[in-house]
C-alpha cells in the first residue's frame, strides 16, 4: 500500500518528520509518499475527483495514496483543501479536515474545549479590527494593571509569535503592535503555577488512536524564558501522567475528532489547563522517551487503510 504524508515543508522528505514516518512505513512493508500540498491541485472534471501534483515540467500526476498522514503547519487552507479531496475518495486520513482547521486556530480549539467542560486558560481573541485602544479589553482578565498576561498569535507553534507582557502598560503595547499588523491574536492569562517554582513548565502527551502513547516534562532552563518548548531550549524528560491530565488529554482528542495529536497542558492555581492540541506533533519526545512514536501512527495509517480494502471475492459475493 501507498501512505501519503501531507506536509508542505520545504525540507520535504529530509523533514525529520517526514523521514521518521517514511522509515517506518517502509519497514511496515508499505510504500511512503511525500506530498507537498502547497504543489497540488484539487479537481471535479469528467472523469471524476483528483488530487494532481505535478513533476518538473509542471504536468499534473494524479496522487494515488491508500491513507494519508497529515503534517499540516503553515498554509492550512491549502492543507484542508487537498486533504479533502483525498477524503472525499474515502481515503483514511489521521485527521480530517474540519478538525484540523479547527485545532490549528488556538482560540477555536479553547472555545470547544470549554464547551466540553475542558480548563483552558482564559483567553480572549479580538477578531478583526478592535479594539485600537486594548486597555478596557485586557481588563476582562485582570483588573490589576501588574499583572502578567501572555499574547500570542493565533496560529503559530515552536514558542515562536508569543509575548510576556509584565505589566498592562507593556501588554497595551504589545495588543497594539499584533493589531497595527494585521495579526490575529490573543489575549491569555499568565497561568500562575501551583508551586514555587520559577521555571516554566508543561506537559506533552502524543495521543494516537484514543492512547497516550509517550509523555514528557518540559522544563525552561532559563528563568528568564516563560516559554518551556524543546525548540525553546527547554529540556525534556520522561513524564507519567497523573489521572486528571490523561482524562483531559484523551478527552481534548475525542472532542476535536483527532486520531493523532500532542496535547499541550499547563500547570496552575485552578489546576492543568490545556494550552494547545497540536494536529502535527513534532517527534522531538522520542528521544526524550525512547518510545516509537512515529510507528505508532504509521501503524494506524496502514491498519485503517487495510480494513478500507475490501478483497474482491467479497465484492463479488455481495453483488451476487
Amino acid at each position: 500500500m501507498r501512505i501519503g504524508i501531507l506536509s508542505a515543508s520545504t525540507k520535504g522528505a529530509d523533514l525529520h518528520e517526514n523521514k521518521r514516518l517514511s522509515e517506518e512505513i517502509l519497514d511496515l512493508g508499505h510504500e511512503p509518499e511525500i506530498i507537498n500540498y502547497r504543489q497540488t491541485a484539487v479537481a471535479v472534471t469528467e472523469e471524476g475527483r483528483f488530487l494532481y501534483k505535478f513533476d518538473e515540467s509542471d504536468n499534473p500526476q494524479p496522487v494515488d495514496v491508500d491513507a494519508v498522514i497529515p503534517r499540516v503547519g503553515k498554509f492550512v487552507e491549502a492543507g484542508a483543501m487537498a486533504l479533502r479531496l483525498l477524503t472525499s475518495k474515502n481515503i483514511y486520513s489521521t485527521a480530517e479536515p474540519n478538525s484540523i482547521e479547527r485545532a490549528k486556530s488556538k482560540m477555536s480549539t479553547h472555545i470547544w474545549l470549554d464547551s466540553n467542560g475542558i480548563p483552558t486558560p482564559y483567553s480572549i481573541h479580538p477578531t478583526g479590527t478592535k479594539p485600537e485602544n486594548p486597555r478596557p479589553t485586557l481588563r476582562l482578565l485582570t483588573n490589576d494593571p501588574q499583572q502578567k498576561v501572555i499574547l500570542k498569535t493565533d496560529r503559530g507553534s515552536h514558542g515562536n509569535g508569543v509575548v510576556m507582557a509584565e505589566s498592562r502598560r507593556s501588554a497595551i503595547s504589545a495588543a497594539q503592535a499584533f493589531q497595527s499588523n494585521q495579526i490575529k491574536y490573543l489575549i491569555q492569562e499568565f497561568a500562575e503555577a501551583p508551586d514555587s517554582s520559577s521555571l516554566a513548565s508543561d506537559i506533552r502527551l502524543i495521543v494516537v488512536e484514543g492512547r497516550i502513547v509517550a509523555a514528557m516534562k518540559r522544563q525552561a532552563q532559563d528563568e528568564e524564558d516563560f516559554r518551556s518548548n524543546l525548540k525553546q531550549g527547554a529540556k525534556g524528560t520522561i513524564y507519567e501522567p497523573t489521572p486528571r491530565e490523561t482524562e483531559l488529554a484523551l478527552k481534548s482528542c475525542e472532542i476535536l475528532d483527532l486520531q493523532v495529536a500532542g496535547v499541550d497542558i499547563i500547570p496552575s492555581q485552578r489546576g492543568p489547563l490545556v494550552n494547545e492540541v497540536n494536529v502535527s506533533p513534532e517527534f522531538g519526545i522520542e528521544k526524550v522517551t525512547e518510545v516509537n512514536v512515529a510507528r505508532a501512527i504509521a501503524e494506524l495509517a496502514v491498519r485503517k487503510a487495510s480494513e478500507k480494502i475490501v478483497p474482491l471475492e467479497i465484492e463479488e459475493e455481495k453483488a451476487a
